[in-house]
């Protein structure tokens, strides 16, 4: 039951992104940009090497952080802060190279308003202790 309600909470999540989404193009008349599902859209070289060296460090937290919620015991909040924290320098690398550098600056703001929905559902889930992770 506990893996249903995750599913339904990022099934919300990704429809409010999809709607939120929908009307910033309606109303600042932003083109939809053409990519593949799972994919990674660079503007330049610059990006590419920012972004890739920033999923490293991500991966490499991570695999520290999960080692450390697991088998030190140390509290899952720990590894929901991590996420938070490079979501947002994720968005903002992604944002920033999609405003300066690229063909669709409009494009940015559909990125940081996607990254407000994400930070904010990872808030609440652990301000309200949704899945009583701190228990």
């Amino acid at each position: 039951m506990f893996w249903l309600e995750i599913g339904l909470v990022i099934l919300g999540i990704v429809v409010l992104n999809t709607l939120m989404n929908f009307v910033l193009r309606k109303i600042l008349k932003i083109e939809k940009e053409k990519k593949d599902f799972f994919s990674s859209y660079y503007v330049n070289e610059r990006h590419e090497k920012i972004d890739k060296w920033l999923k490293r460090l991500w991966l490499l937290l991570s695999v520290i952080i999960i080692y450390l919620v697991f088998i030190q015991e140390f509290p899952i909040l720990l590894y929901l802060m991590l996420f938070i924290v490079l979501m947002v320098l994720d968005s903002l690398v992604r944002a920033y190279f999609q405003w300066k550098h690229s063909d669709q600056p409009k494009q940015a703001v559909l990125i940081l308003s996607e990254m407000a929905v994400w930070i904010s559902a990872v808030t609440l889930v652990i301000y309200f202790d949704v899945f009583n992770f701190l228990a």
